[in-house]
């Protein structure tokens, strides 16, 4: 017995010490290039001359250039760390052809090398960078002419192995906010792998983020390779096991797709149902519903009025709804004998001494009054 609990106490004691560890670290690829005796999955096209040395690639060319690596890398990527020395100096462009593109599209970005006979380093945060992807088959340079590099090191650092488990499960009840496709589909649950990802992963579309699809596809078919073992092996028939993981994940996808209708009513309810009308706030257009309603007072009895708003869409539709019969003009057309002007979001157009509204430091309407002063950049002006 003390064996086993001095042999357990070990385990625990190792376990404490390891696992911090391994959940801290990094997953990271290296392309080393210094102390090589073969180049091997790197191309050069149209640079002048390209020799390995135990610094490192070093590449002199008197014209533009690409340096190409064939890439696998198998893990995400949020930081490129790039060891160079470049007596030159010089500015180029790192690019990567992602999974889809054809031979000949590449997406870029510009970076500098920094003239020096020592050793530097630059760090490419990925994260921000919206098309890139780790899984790109082609990554590399091109080099301006007349630049002098010995490539040293790349290294490529994604998220840790408790990153990796975290922010995926994290990321699943990450719901987005409603827009108007959200009529139409919903984009359903999506994977992230650090804070940054998570916070931003919605600021654009498609969002950022591997579909949990994925992780659900290998689950049925790692099941459904379980039931052909026992079947074959043990004589076992587990079909009803599998129909009952299949409804279980079901139930879990449709627990998420349910939280996700109730998280647009509660927002609704908090910024809208609930809020005296200058204080509601609808959706993805913010205050300008209540806006609307109480501007509209503005247009009765006209037949137009002139409508600025900081996007067309989906203002303008919404604002003649909300005015009809009136309808609206654009301040660049004919506004002659329109005396009602409606502003929305538009803090670059103020009044001048004259009463004018005026834009870019243009006058733009004649001489009038603010009739009512919803927030700032959004009002009635009346002509005088």
């Amino acid at each position: 017995m003390t064996i086993f609990r001095s042999l357990f106490v070990a385990v625990i004691t190792a376990s404490a010490l390891i696992i911090p560890v391994a959940c801290d670290a990094a997953t990271t690829t290296t392309w080393n290039l210094m102390n090589i005796q073969k180049l091997e999955g790197w191309n050069t096209n149209n640079l002048t001359t390209v020799n390995l040395i135990p610094q490192g690639l070093a590449i002199s060319t008197e014209t533009q250039g690409q340096l190409v690596k064939v890439s696998d890398i198998k893990h995400h990527v949020d930081t490129i760390s790039i060891t160079y020395i470049s007596p030159s100096g010089g500015q180029g462009v790192f690019f990567w052809r992602a999974p889809g593109m054809t031979e000949e599209e590449v997406y870029q970005i510009p970076m500098t090398f920094t003239q020096s006979t020592t050793q530097q380093k630059v760090i490419l945060n990925m994260s921000k960078v919206s098309k890139w992807d780790a899984r790109s088959d082609r990554i590399g340079f091109i080099l301006n002419a007349n630049t002098q590099l010995v490539l040293q090191e790349m290294s490529f650092s994604g998220p840790s192995i408790l990153d990796n488990i975290i922010f995926p499960l994290k990321t699943y009840f990450k719901f987005d906010v409603p827009h108007a496709y959200s009529i139409n589909f919903l984009w359903g649950p999506l994977m992230t792998y650090s804070q940054e990802q998570l916070d931003t992963m919605y600021s654009q579309v498609p969002p950022n983020g591997d579909s949990w699809n994925k992780a659900f596809y290998a689950l049925l078919a790692a099941g459904l390779v379980l039931v052909f073992l026992l079947k074959k092996l043990f004589h076992k028939n587990s079909i009803v096991a599998f129909f009952m993981l299949v409804a279980a994940l079901w139930l879990v996808y449709d627990l998420r797709m349910g939280s996700e209708f109730i998280s647009f009513a509660r927002t609704d309810v908090r910024t809208w149902w609930s809020k005296p009308l200058d204080l509601k706030d609808f959706r993805d257009r913010s205050s300008f519903t209540a806006f609307a309603q109480t501007a509209a007072a503005f247009t009765k009895d006209k037949e137009n009025y002139v409508f600025i708003a900081s996007h067309g869409w989906p203002f303008w539709g919404s604002m003649q709804y909300e005015a009809y019969p009136a309808l609206p003009v654009s301040h660049e057309a004919d506004t002659t004998g329109i005396d009602t002007w409606i502003i929305f979001n538009r803090r670059d157009i103020t009044t001048n001494e004259e009463g004018r509204l005026v834009l870019n430091q243009e006058p733009i309407s004649p001489p009038g009054d603010i009739m009512m002063n919803f927030q700032p950049g959004s009002f009635v002006f009346v002509t005088r």
